[in-house]
């Protein structure tokens, strides 16, 4: 009797101490983890992630007329990081693209230090195996996508596969 009461205060306590750990679990809405929980129900929709910065998605097969980026977002709600999310832009719009979310983080170190952020928006898309991307051109690269799916699926594949930090030098 003895021995079960210390395993119960034991799972009690486990319990107690777990518990705060999963408050605020739920990603914030304008985070890529949030959209990227629920893939089925934003597919075809426009969305707005609240963007940091962007990286190009390198290698592999390309397709024309497509670049990819991964788009490194924030979550306001929980105040961390909001996960990264694979966006399409046609080729031609690419320079102004990244000049518009720049390739590192703005960080404005006034009293306090907050990484600035800004709007990105696009059609949200569900590939096959839960795979996921932004249609950052509203239609036009979602079709050359279509035409030749099976690389970009790759380099979407790539995007959903990497840590979501950018390529230091070592």
């Amino acid at each position: 009797m003895k021995h079960i009461s210390k395993i119960l205060v034991f799972l009690v306590a486990s319990v107690a101490l777990l518990t705060p750990s999963f408050a605020g679990s739920e990603a914030g809405k304008d985070s890529a983890r949030y959209y990227k929980s629920h893939p089925e129900e934003f597919d075809t929709k426009r969305v707005d992630v609240d963007c940091i910065f962007v990286t190009r998605i390198n290698g592999g097969p390309q397709v024309e007329g497509v670049s990819f980026y991964l788009a490194h977002t924030k979550d306001d709600d929980n105040n961390m990081r909001g996960g990264s999310i694979v966006v399409a832009v046609l080729t031609e719009e690419a320079s102004s693209f990244v000049k518009k979310y720049g390739s590192m983080p703005d960080i404005d170190r006034g009293s306090s230090e907050r990484v600035d952020s800004k709007r990105l928006r696009g059609t949200f898309h569900l590939l096959e195996h839960g795979h996921v991307y932004i249609d950052e051109s509203e239609g036009p690269a979602h079709d050359l996508i279509l035409e030749h799916l099976e690389a970009a699926k790759g380099l979407i594949w790539k995007g959903d596969n990497t840590s979501g930090t950018p390529n230091r030098k070592r």
